[in-house]
């Protein structure tokens, strides 16, 4: 299984923020749309076999910090939604 984050900054004046690195002399929103590109693969040849991608909106306000609290729980949800489509065994 591979797990691949990738984001696109909204505002093109923030290409160069890294949203992981919040820095607290930062006084501007962040926009952006963060997706995690989730792949299985079959163990021997590494064939593609399910994969899906997990996206969401985020304006970030100063001093925020997006990866605790809800955030947490907001994920937990998202990725049982998502796995909820994995085929079943013998499927």
């Amino acid at each position: 299984m591979n797990l691949a984050y990738r984001h696109v900054n909204l505002n093109p004046d923030q290409q160069t923020i890294d949203p992981f690195i919040r820095m607290e002399s930062m006084n501007v929103e962040l926009d952006y749309i963060a997706a995690i590109d989730i792949t299985i693969r079959e163990r021997s040849g590494g064939k593609v076999v399910w994969g899906a991608t997990v996206s969401r909106l985020h304006s970030v306000q100063p001093g925020e910090y997006m990866h605790q609290g809800a955030a947490t729980a907001a994920f937990l949800e998202t990725f049982r939604d998502v796995l909820s489509e994995y085929p079943a065994t013998g499927e």
